[in-house]
């Protein structure tokens, strides 16, 4: 399976949530904002939308600053 992540194309081995993902990419959820198909998602959401083929995502880093 195949998805673009932040402009890069990627394969997975098997279809996985946004929860899943962002675990094995070692990203830790509260620190990141997701957009999943040009679609900003809720927290809440990530571990209920499995990834599938061909899907488009924005892992975007939160920070904090002055």
């Amino acid at each position: 399976m195949r998805l673009t992540v932040n402009g890069k194309e990627i394969d997975l081995a098997r279809e996985m949530t946004i929860v899943e993902l962002l675990h094995e990419k070692g990203l830790q959820a509260k620190l990141v904002a997701v957009e999943h198909n040009l679609s900003w998602l809720r927290r809440e959401d990530w571990s209920t939308v499995t990834l599938r083929d061909g899907d488009r995502l924005e892992i975007v880093h939160i920070m904090a600053g002055g």
